[in-house]
């Protein structure tokens, strides 16, 4: 079995592959590719080049998603960045930080943080959408 992360071997039966640590998941369903085939499919060139980009440049399935939804720190330029999920005192997936500079930001409209004090806001980037704030933000 390969890691959907690294692409390294995982042994049967690993819950976390050994190399990158990722979470061992089920090949995808035919029905989750022609999803994403379709989803492809309707992307302009460029786009698909930059998603191509992204994809030659990313150490593991992890990084690549990261690239993609956070990007590069928008004080510094560098790609050393990620969400801040696992942080104890932030907490939330919707804030960025960047491991090089230390800056936290909304991956979402771009706003700067001062400090993991001043990470919750009400997201401009989030008016558009139809979404029950009681399922979606419940901490914000």
């Amino acid at each position: 079995m390969k890691c959907w992360s690294c692409m390294g071997d995982v042994p049967n039966g690993a819950v976390r592959c050994p190399h990158c640590e990722a979470e061992v998941e089920a090949e995808p369903t035919t029905d989750e590719i022609e999803t994403v085939r379709s989803a492809l499919a309707g992307l302009e060139p460029e786009m698909i080049g930059e998603l191509h980009d992204a994809f030659e440049k990313s150490e593991s399935g992890e990084d690549f998603v990261n690239r993609i939804m956070i990007g590069d720190c928008p004080a510094c330029g560098s790609s050393s960045t990620g969400d801040c999920e696992n942080d104890p005192d932030i907490d939330d997936v919707c804030v960025a930080r960047c491991l090089s500079c230390g800056q936290l930001w909304c991956p979402d409209c771009g706003e700067l943080f001062k400090n993991a004090l001043s990470t919750k806001h009400d997201c401009p980037a989030w008016d558009d959408m139809d979404l029950d704030d009681s399922e979606f933000l419940d901490d914000r």
